[in-house]
């Protein structure tokens, strides 16, 4: 949901470390206190801003030839849109009077899956990347969001309350055979496939703050990744599957940062006393 190209000279707010090469997307209010979508590479360098809608943008997602599908309420009511790597040739995807958010590319761009309450509650769609044929593909009386695909493209991971409190379960790209993944008494939520297909990363308060976890796809083999006293949120893993990042208040406001797969050489990207968060690597 929501939190709650022109550049933007961030040059001195970069890191000392490094995190590699690769782009990231992420959401800010940077400027003005509007929340926009903006891209940085992972060691904090070029940041440019992407979006400059009065409305409120974000949830981007990369798809593999380099477009972006985001959340946007700038016309109104909040819909997914998508746009060019440098912000241009923005076009809406869905057009309803209910909340369509969240948008997540298919690893071979073909289609977008996103959550939607258009049925009374929100639930896991998928459509065309041009907008056709939007499915509904969970059917429960709960809270059903946050989906991510499997690098095959074969399942998609989602969060639900179905059972009571937030969890991760799975399912088929298609709607069938869903399945509960975690049982813990916290809300785990936001899965990330590691690109092997082997490993998922997450959040959650189980231990009584969001932390960053990971776990096997099955379910079993949890390891605590992060471990502080403040938020740690919406893990993402890198494309080459060395890195995560995430977002964190650990500093006092919420930065972006990334950090070995393990959990290890944690590294800032973001410096300012603005709002930045949900980060997104380029594929």
């Amino acid at each position: 949901m929501p939190f709650a190209l022109g550049a933007c000279d961030d040059d001195d707010d970069a890191p000392t470390g490094t995190a590699g090469s690769s782009r990231l997307a992420f959401t800010s209010d940077r400027e003005g206190g509007n929340i926009d979508i903006y891209a940085t590479n992972a060691d904090g360098s070029d940041v440019r801003r992407l979006t400059t809608s009065a409305g409120e943008d974000s949830d981007a997602s990369w798809s593999t030839s380099g477009r972006i599908a985001f959340t946007s309420n700038r016309d109104g009511n909040t819909e997914i849109y998508t746009m060019n790597a440098d912000g241009s040739d923005a076009r809406r995807l869905t057009n309803n009077t209910r909340r369509d958010e969240l948008p997540v590319w298919s690893p071979d761009g073909s289609r977008i899956a996103f959550a939607s309450d258009r049925d009374g509650n929100f639930e896991i769609y998928v459509m065309n990347a041009d907008g056709s044929n939007q499915t509904r593909l969970t059917t429960s009386t709960a809270l059903e969001s946050g989906p991510r695909w499997s690098p095959d493209g074969a399942r998609i991971a989602f969060h639900s309350d179905r059972d009571g409190n937030d969890e991760i379960y799975m399912m088929n790209a298609n709607g069938s055979q869903q399945s509960r993944l975690t049982n813990s008494p916290g809300s785990d939520l936001f899965t990330s496939w590691a690109p092997d297909g082997q490993r998922f990363a997450f959040h959650t308060n189980r231990d009584g703050n969001f932390e960053i976890y990971a776990m096997n796809v099955d379910g079993t083999g949890s390891l605590r990744l992060t471990n502080n006293t403040f938020f740690d949120q919406y893990a993402m893993w890198s494309s080459d599957g060395t890195r995560i990042s995430f977002h964190s208040n650990r500093d006092g406001n919420f930065e972006i940062y990334t950090m070995a797969a393990n959990g290890t050489d944690v590294v800032r990207v973001t410096n300012n006393a603005a709002f930045d968060a949900q980060a997104a690597w380029r594929p």
